[in-house]
């Protein structure tokens, strides 16, 4: 398998082409303006209402190409359903050619990784043991697995990125 590149302005112009001719195919109007943004570092990309995509700059093609229909089905579904991720937004991904799961399991590929020395903090699940870092901790976040009666997650350690990494891994 070859080694991942930085996505070319060709490929982005190809990216761009996709989205016009996914609006043009399904009737989706207004077209939604396409952004490319360095600060998404973790996140894939973002529909913001039905004027904005932004994919994260960091992205391969592949990656790209999939964060578009999965970002545009957003915005094909947007007023029709009350979660983000429900039944209208799952038809519209199938509809576009993506996969119709709720989040990616992996960040941007070619994001670079954070500063060893960034503080970072580590959440831990009561109910199962599941650890996690973060570098920001908002209230009221638990473990899937568990659901919000059992697994609140609870600040565990709190220090620089690297260890507090090792310290998820089980290294510590």
């Amino acid at each position: 398998m070859s080694e991942p590149r930085p996505i070319t302005p060709l490929e982005r112009a190809s990216v761009e082409r996709l989205l016009t001719a996914l609006c043009e195919e399904h009737g989706i109007s207004p077209q939604p303006a396409l952004e490319w943004s360095r600060r998404l570092r973790r996140a894939l990309g973002k529909a913001y209402g039905r004027r904005l995509i932004r994919l994260s700059a960091w992205l391969d093609h592949e990656q790209a190409q999939a964060t578009l229909r999965h970002e545009l089905a957003h915005v094909a579904a947007m007023g029709l359903c009350g979660t983000p991720h429900g039944v209208q937004w799952k038809e519209w991904a199938v509809r576009l050619g993506a996969d119709p799961r709720a989040t990616s399991h992996t960040g941007p590929s070619l994001a670079p990784e954070p500063s060893p020395r960034r503080t970072a903090s580590g959440l831990e699940c009561p109910g199962c043991g599941v650890r996690i870092v973060r570098f920001r901790v908002l209230r009221g976040l638990y473990c899937r697995a568990c659901g919000p009666r059992k697994g609140m997650l609870k600040r565990a350690v709190s220090g620089p990125y690297a260890a507090v990494v090792a310290w998820a891994k089980g290294d510590r």
